[in-house]
């Protein structure tokens, strides 16, 4: 039986046109070693005078894939539309990747995508993309929340994509190279969608940040996306990889908090390091840092860490 995949193992999640000469290098790991999660997009980021170039490569790189067995990215396709993907559910290869990105994904398009999903593989997982102006409406919201607790489609379901740009080109807006995303409107998105998808079961992952030169608000804008409990981040450039992938490290002190609160012995309510630590409300948070640190490890402390528990965060890494 194949190990489900965790929404945690996404880390920080490359964008790259199918277009790309080099996209087999990339799957292989021989250009990005440090590469956790990848999506090949047939879809914005491909002309439509692109489209059959896109596809042919695209094939020869499952092609390459068939049979081997290598340490490779988590790999998934993002379609043009649901017609493109029933098309790419045929072709040879498709069972080496993980899943699809599924775009433009609303109360409009559900039907048709509902139905990709059904007609995939059981192994195929999906990443709904929230990215139109439905997603605008927190009533529009609901009603698509309450239609993905359909089992034929939730339990497919890795993580719901949080598509920024489209998002902002609803709002006429673009994102600033000097502020993060959470100083426009599409802050209040966000939160309005953590607060109807995390309690229904669901992951969310974080917008890119375009700009890759400065990665000073890359990395203010990422700290307030784990405070929302985003799980990852879209980047578009291999140099964001190792600012999101160091962001996801957990301090080690909320990593010994965690460790104690997930442990049955302890009271109902006790102290730890001038908080207090409540089992019964801390409980979904403490499961959130111990499979964040299974899969980025922890940031070391000098103090309040003790031995055993050094030795235990140190094997993290």
């Amino acid at each position: 039986m194949t190990t489900r995949i965790s929404p945690y193992q996404l880390g920080a999640t490359l964008y790259m046109p199918a277009t790309r000469p080099d996209l087999l290098e990339v799957i292989l790991r021989q250009k990005i070693p440090d590469l956790r999660s990848m999506v090949i997009c047939l879809e914005d980021a491909v002309r439509e005078d692109e489209v059959a170039a896109s596809l042919t490569n695209l094939q020869h790189c499952l092609h390459e894939l068939r049979g081997q067995e290598r340490d490779v990215p988590l790999v998934f396709i993002r379609p043009r539309h649901p017609q493109m993907a029933h098309k790419l559910l045929a072709v040879q290869g498709i069972e080496c990747i993980d899943g699809f990105v599924l775009p433009k994904f609303d109360n409009q398009s559900f039907a048709a995508w509902y139905a990709v999903v059904q007609a995939a593989p059981a192994h195929l997982l999906f990443m709904p993309t929230l990215e139109t102006a439905q997603v605008l409406d927190a009533l529009a919201v609901r009603e698509l929340c309450e239609r993905l607790q359909d089992e034929g489609i939730k339990s497919r379901i890795l993580a719901l994509r949080i598509g920024g740009n489209d998002l902002l080109s609803c709002l006429r807006l673009r994102t600033h190279h000097a502020h993060t995303l959470y100083d426009w409107p599409l802050g209040y998105v966000v939160a309005m969608l953590v607060t109807h998808f995390v309690p229904a079961g669901f992951h969310l992952t974080a917008p890119v940040f375009e700009y890759f030169q400065d990665h000073t608000i890359l990395q203010a804008e990422f700290q307030r996306d784990l405070l929302h409990g985003l799980v990852g981040k879209t980047v578009i450039h291999p140099s964001q990889i190792a600012v999101i992938h160091q962001a996801l490290k957990v301090d080690s002190r909320d990593y010994e908090a965690a460790l104690r609160i997930l442990d049955d012995a302890m009271p109902a309510v006790f102290q730890f390091e001038g908080a207090m630590c409540e089992p019964a409300t801390h409980h979904h948070w403490a499961v959130q840092v111990m499979e964040r640190a299974k899969h980025f490890g922890c940031h070391l402390h000098a103090v309040a860490v003790d031995e055993g528990m050094e030795k235990e965060c140190a094997a993290l890494y």
